[in-house]
């Protein structure tokens, strides 16, 4: 279960943090956009990040793990 709910904020880290940060202009808006892959869904663009995904999925489910012990 503690997997499950890693995924799921992974997913929603990742489709949100680029939208929140697309017009930031500093180093940390830069950092962001690395590894962002851009894909449309009718006449909206989304924003996906590979490594925002993978950080937040990976301390999420080692919180929860160690949360359920």
């Amino acid at each position: 279960m503690a997997l499950v709910k890693a995924v799921i904020a992974g997913a929603v880290t990742a489709l949100a943090v680029p939208y929140v940060m697309r017009g930031n202009t500093d180093q940390l808006g830069d950092w962001l956009r690395r590894g962002v892959v851009y894909f449309n869904a009718g006449d909206y663009v989304f924003a996906w990040s590979w490594p925002l995904f993978c950080i937040v999925t990976l301390f999420a489910w080692g919180l929860t793990a160690w949360a359920d012990k």
